[in-house]
C-alpha cells in the first residue's frame, strides 16, 4: 500500500508539475501574441494605406477575358501584328519572403526578429522590413546568379541581346526588389552603355500585402533600401542614383486598380516604344498572370501554373494585334517561351 501511494503522490507532483509549466508557457505565448497584433496595430496606424489597401482592394479579381487565340482567329487576315521580345526576370528574394516563406518551422522566431528589426529600422532610418521589401541576403545571391550566367556564357545568343543590343529597353517595377535586382543582374550593361532602368508602375505586383506597395514617391528618385546599402560587391548607391529613370513612375497602385488593368496598360506603353526588344524586371504573380492571361486557353504550359524561379531568365515574343476597327489585343506566340536561366518552379 505505501509503494502504491508512493507512486500515486510521485505521479500526481509530476502531472502538477507539468500543467503548471504547460499554464506558465501557455500564457506567455498568449502575452506574445498579444504583443504581435498590438505591432501589427500600431504598424498599421503608420502605414495606414496598407491597412486599406489590404481590406479594401481588388487586386488578385478580374473578369474572365477573351482568348487572344479565338480573336485572332475570328480576325483572320484583316489584322495589323507588330511583336516584341521580352525577357522576364524574376527579382530575387526579398524580407517578406524571409518571413513569411522560408522557414515555416522557424515562423515565429522569424516573425519576432521582423518585427524587432521593423521598429529599429522606423526610428532609425524610416524604411521598412515589411513595406515596399527589400532584397535579402539571397536575393543578392540569385540577382547575381543571372549576372553569373551571363558572364559564363557571353556567346550565347540572349546574353548578346541584353548585353550587347542597344536598342533594348530596361524597365522595372516601381519595387525596391526588381530596381535592385535590375541594377545588380545587368550592372555590366548598364556600365557599358550609361544605359538607364525605367520604372513602369503597371508592374508593381499583384498582391493585396504590404510589400506589394511602393515606398518611393511619385516621379522621385529612389533610394537604396537599408539592405542595400550594406551590399559592398555593388555600387548600390551609384547604381540607384544613375542608372534609374523614374519619369514616369506615377507611383503607387491605386486602390480601384487590379492586376489585368496593369497588364493591360503595360502592354499598351511597351508596343508604342520603339525598341523591339525589352527587358523586364518584375514579380512572379504578375509574370505567372501574364502568361494566364495572353497565352492561348488550350495552350497548356507550366507558366500558367507555376511562378518563375527567383533569378529565373525567361524568354518570349509578344504580338499586338489590331483589327481594322482598332481594337487591339495582346498574345504571347506558345511556341516562342525559352527558359534561358534557372525557369520556373515544379
Amino acid at each position: 500500500a505505501l509503494v502504491l501511494l508512493s507512486i500515486f503522490l510521485v505521479v500526481f507532483f509530476l502531472l502538477f508539475f507539468f500543467f503548471f509549466m504547460f499554464g506558465l508557457v501557455l500564457s506567455w505565448f498568449a502575452v506574445l501574441l498579444l504583443l504581435i497584433a498590438l505591432f501589427f496595430c500600431v504598424w498599421f496606424q503608420y502605414h495606414v494605406d496598407a491597412f486599406i489597401y489590404l481590406l479594401y482592394s481588388k487586386d488578385k479579381k478580374w473578369s474572365a477575358t477573351a482568348d487572344p487565340e479565338e480573336l485572332k482567329r475570328k480576325h483572320g487576315n484583316k489584322l495589323t501584328t507588330k511583336s516584341k521580345v521580352v525577357y522576364f526576370i524574376r527579382h530575387g528574394e526579398s524580407s517578406w519572403n524571409v518571413t513569411f516563406n522560408r522557414n515555416k518551422l522557424f515562423f515565429l522566431p522569424s516573425l519576432i526578429y521582423a518585427i524587432v528589426k521593423e521598429i529599429v529600422l522606423i526610428l532609425s532610418a524610416k524604411d521598412s522590413w515589411f513595406y515596399d521589401a527589400p532584397l535579402c541576403d539571397n536575393g543578392v545571391e540569385q540577382a547575381e546568379s543571372v549576372k553569373k550566367f551571363m558572364d559564363e556564357n557571353p556567346h550565347n545568343p540572349h546574353v548578346e541581346v541584353i548585353r550587347h543590343k542597344k536598342e533594348t529597353l530596361l524597365v522595372c517595377s516601381n519595387l525596391r526588389r526588381c530596381i535592385s535586382t535590375a541594377l545588380i543582374a545587368l550592372e555590366d550593361r548598364l556600365s557599358a552603355f550609361e544605359d538607364s532602368v525605367m520604372i513602369h508602375p503597371a508592374l508593381q505586383e499583384i498582391t493585396f500585402n504590404p510589400d506589394g506597395l511602393s515606398i518611393t514617391p511619385p516621379f522621385q528618385q529612389p533610394q537604396p533600401s537599408w539592405f542595400d546599402k550594406t551590399v559592398e560587391s555593388h555600387r548600390m548607391k551609384k547604381l540607384y542614383a544613375r542608372n534609374i529613370d523614374p519619369s514616369i513612375n506615377s507611383g503607387n497602385k491605386d486602390i480601384t486598380s487590379n492586376g489585368i488593368k496593369r497588364l493591360n496598360e503595360f502592354n499598351n506603353w511597351m508596343f508604342e516604344q520603339s525598341p523591339d526588344t525589352v527587358v523586364i524586371s518584375g514579380h512572379s504573380l504578375w509574370f505567372k498572370s501574364y502568361f494566364s492571361e495572353f497565352l492561348p486557353r488550350t495552350f497548356t504550359h507550366v507558366s500558367k501554373k507555376k511562378k518563375m524561379k527567383n533569378g529565373a531568365l525567361v524568354r518570349l515574343v509578344v504580338e499586338e494585334h489590331t483589327t481594322p476597327l482598332g481594337e487591339r489585343f495582346v498574345m504571347i506566340q506558345p511556341d516562342s517561351i525559352q527558359v534561358v536561366h534557372l525557369g520556373f518552379k515544379k
